[in-house]
């Protein structure tokens, strides 16, 4: 049960990076809260990020190789 009050705005950009969004809520009891942006903003003041990557869609620092965080330009 994740200790917090999680997530219910399906708007938002940075949902599927966010812990408060993507936690597995608790069967007896979870609080919940609509978190809201302002105009400019990707994610919320509340963001708590998950370790899910925004290119590759992996999780826990494991990267696909095509993916834009594990490429590396060398100048010769």
């Amino acid at each position: 049960m994740p200790d917090i009050s999680m997530c219910a705005n399906a708007l938002c950009p940075s949902k599927e990076y966010c812990h408060r969004f993507t936690a597995i809520p608790s069967k007896l009891m979870q609080s919940y809260a609509d978190f809201s942006l302002e105009d400019d903003e990707i994610s919320c003041s509340y963001f708590i990020p998950n370790d899910k990557c925004k290119y590759c869609n992996q999780t826990n620092g494991v990267h696909k190789m095509g993916c834009e965080t594990r490429k590396i330009t060398i100048l010769l």
